[in-house]
């Protein structure tokens, strides 16, 4: 079965984005080999994409092309997207999450967003949360992590230094590898 995940980077202090919801100060990060030892295997066990509508609008804020064409792309939003790689949906997420988890694919990341992420974890539906943390601390912003429900038990399956950043990846206590 497919698994959903978490990939992304936040602070020390558990930041997403800073208080204008921008990722400016990340951008100092911009290293090859957390690209290439990291993000590129990630990216290669793929092959959908789910985001809420803020999300998508700050990612379309940063570039004139959507960044995961070869992708299966699903943003959570009321308000029409006019985009040929979206599919855009009011689909309650934990409906679309466990109908993308019975089809065959790859897997399913969950991009951005802390309410989406909190949430989905309050439905015991994310199996993996992969982190890269710097060491910034921003004060207020985005949180990972907004208002959960229950306490979620990981446990940690490997942790590797770059540079400055620390990428970990956590799996859901009795979800499988």
């Amino acid at each position: 079965m497919r698994k959903v995940v978490f990939y992304g980077a936040i602070s020390l202090d558990g930041y997403l984005a800073d208080k204008n919801y921008s990722l400016d100060w990340l951008f100092k990060y911009n290293d090859e080999k957390i690209m290439k030892e990291s993000y590129e295997p990630f990216f290669e066990q793929v092959d959908t994409t789910i985001m809420g509508r803020r999300t998508y609008d700050d990612l379309m804020s940063m570039s004139t092309e959507f960044p995961y064409p070869d992708t299966n792309n699903f943003v959570l939003s009321h308000r029409e997207i006019n985009s040929r790689y979206i599919k855009q949906t009011n689909e309650p997420v934990e409906e679309l999450v466990q109908h993308l988890k019975k089809q065959n694919g790859k897997d399913i990341w969950i991009i951005g967003g802390g309410k989406l992420v909190s949430s989905l974890l309050d439905l015991n539906l994310i199996d993996t949360l992969q982190i890269q943390i710097t060491p910034d601390i921003l004060g207020s912003g985005v949180k990972l992590f907004e208002h959960m429900n229950e306490a979620h038990q990981f446990k940690t399956i490997f942790t590797k230094q770059y540079g400055d950043l620390v990428d970990i990846k956590y799996q859901l206590k009795g979800a499988t590898a």
